[in-house]
C-alpha cells in the first residue's frame, strides 16, 4: 500500500503527496494516548483481540458498502477507521514483551517480532494480489478480516498479562502519567527530542523519495528502492535477533548517525544500484535505532506505566512530523529532490552526533 499511495499521489505533485502522507498519520497522532490508557488498565492480549474484532467489523462493513455503492470514498473511510482502531488498541503490543521476557532478551524478542512483520510485508502483497485476482474486492476483504480474527484469537493462548493499574481512578492524573514520567526522566526526554527532530527529516524524505527515484527510472526504480529498504530492515532484524545486544542510548544515537550518513550517500547516488544499497543501509540503521529504543523503554520504564509512557513518547515524537510533510515541497522546489535528500541526511547525521556527544554516548547508563 505504501508504494501505491505514495507513487499515485506523487503524480499530482509534492503538495499532494505530502497531504496524503499527513492524512495517514493524523489518527495516530491524536489518539495514541487513548491506546496507552487502555493498555495500562486491561489485559494486553484481550485488548489486541478486541482490536482485531473491531478491524474485522470495519472490513465486513466495507465489503457490504462496496457492494451497495462502490466508490473511492468507501476505502478512504475504511482506511481511516482502521487507523483509528490501530491507535486505540495497538498500544497494548508494547506491554507483552516486557511482561513475558527478561530485560536482557528484549532487543532479540522485539527483533523477532519485527521479522514477522517483515515476512508479512514481503509475502503479503503477492498473496493479496493472488486472492484479489481470484475473488475480487469482496474476497480480499473477507480474507483479511478472517486472518485478523485468527491472529487476534491466537494471542489469547499467551499467559495472562494483568495490569497493576487496572483499579486506579481514571482521571487526568492517570491519563497524564506518561507525560509526567518523561518530563522527570532526562534520558527518556533526550530520546524523545531526538526522535521528534529526526522524524521531521524522515517525513520530508518520504515526500522526496518518489521524485528522487523518478530520475533513476520512474515507478520501477521507486519500487526497487522501497524493496531494498524493506530488505535492509529484515537484515537488521536478523542481526538483532541473532546477536545478544543490551539496549542503550549509545547504540540508538550511533545507529541514527549512520542512518543519516547513508541517507546523504543515497541522495548523492546517480545510479539505481548505488541508491538501492544505501537505501537498504538507511532502513537497516533506522530499524536498529527504533528496535533498540523500544527495548530500552521496556527495560527502563516501570511496568505499571508502560502503556501510557509509550503513548506519550509516540505522541511527542510525532508531534513535529507534520512539519516534514508540509515543508518538503518547499525544500524540493528550491533544491531539487536529490540535493534535498543529501541535505536531510546530513542534518539527520548532525542531530545524532550532537545528541551523542552532548549526553547520549558519553553518559553513563543508569
Amino acid at each position: 500500500m505504501q508504494f501505491v499511495f505514495a507513487w499515485a499521489s506523487s503524480q499530482y505533485g509534492a503538495v499532494a503527496l505530502g497531504g496524503t502522507l499527513l492524512a495517514g498519520m493524523l489518527p495516530s497522532l491524536l489518539l495514541t494516548f487513548v491506546g496507552g490508557v487502555f493498555a495500562d488498565r486491561n489485559d494486553a492480549r484481550r485488548m489486541l483481540f478486541a482490536g482485531a474484532v473491531v478491524s474485522a467489523v470495519v472490513l465486513f462493513t466495507t465489503t457490504w458498502w462496496h457492494a451497495v455503492a462502490p466508490a473511492a470514498v468507501v476505502f478512504m473511510v475504511s482506511n481511516f477507521a482502521l487507523s483509528v482502531t490501530g491507535a486505540v488498541f495497538g498500544g497494548s503490543s508494547y506491554v507483552i514483551p516486557a511482561a513475558l521476557f527478561p530485560k536482557d532478551e528484549l532487543v532479540r524478542i522485539n527483533a523477532n517480532l519485527s521479522l514477522a512483520d517483515d515476512a508479512a510485508y514481503l509475502v503479503g502483497p503477492l498473496l493479496a494480489a493472488a486472492i484479489f485476482l481470484a475473488t475480487g474486492v469482496v474476497g480480499s476483504l473477507l480474507f483479511a478480516a478472517a486472518v485478523g480474527l485468527v491472529a487476534g484469537a491466537w494471542l489469547l493462548a499467551l499467559p495472562p498479562v494483568p495490569r497493576s493499574e487496572a483499579t486506579e481512578a481514571l482521571n487526568l492524573k492517570f491519563v497524564a502519567a506518561g507525560f509526567v514520567y518523561i518530563s522527570k526522566t532526562a534520558s527518556t526526554m533526550r530520546l524523545v527530542l531526538f526522535f521528534a527532530t529526526t522524524n521531521v527529516l524522515a517525513a520530508a524524505f518520504q515526500v522526496a523519495s518518489p521524485f528522487f527515484a523518478d530520475a533513476l527510472g520512474g515507478a520501477q526504480a521507486y519500487a526497487l528502492l522501497l524493496s531494498a529498504m524493506n530488505l535492509g530492515m529484515t537484515a537488521s532484524n536478523l542481526a538483532l535477533s541473532a546477536v545478544p545486544i543490551r539496549a542503550s542510548e549509545k547504540l540508538i544515537f550511533a545507529s541514527g548517525l549512520f542512518q543519516g550518513l547513508a541517507l546523504a550517500a543515497l541522495g548523492r547516488s546517480r545510479s539505481l544500484p548505488g541508491a538501492v544499497v544505501f537505501g537498504a543501509v538507511h532502513d537497516a540503521m533506522a530499524n536498529m535505532s527504533s528496535t533498540v529504543f523500544i527495548s530500552y523503554l521496556q527495560a527502563k520504564v516501570p511496568e505499571a506505566l508502560l502503556g501510557r509512557v509509550f503513548a506519550a513518547v509516540n505522541t511527542l515524537a510525532m508531534l513535529l512530523t507534520p512539519l516534514g510533510f508540509a515543508s518538503a515541497p518547499w525544500l524540493i522546489a528550491r533544491l531539487g529532490a536529490a540535493t534535498s535528500v543529501v541535505a536531510l541526511g546530513l542534518v539527520s547525521a548532525a542531530v545524532a552526533a550532537i545528541f551523542c556527544g552532548l549526553r547520549g554516548c558519553l553518559a553513563k547508563e543508569s
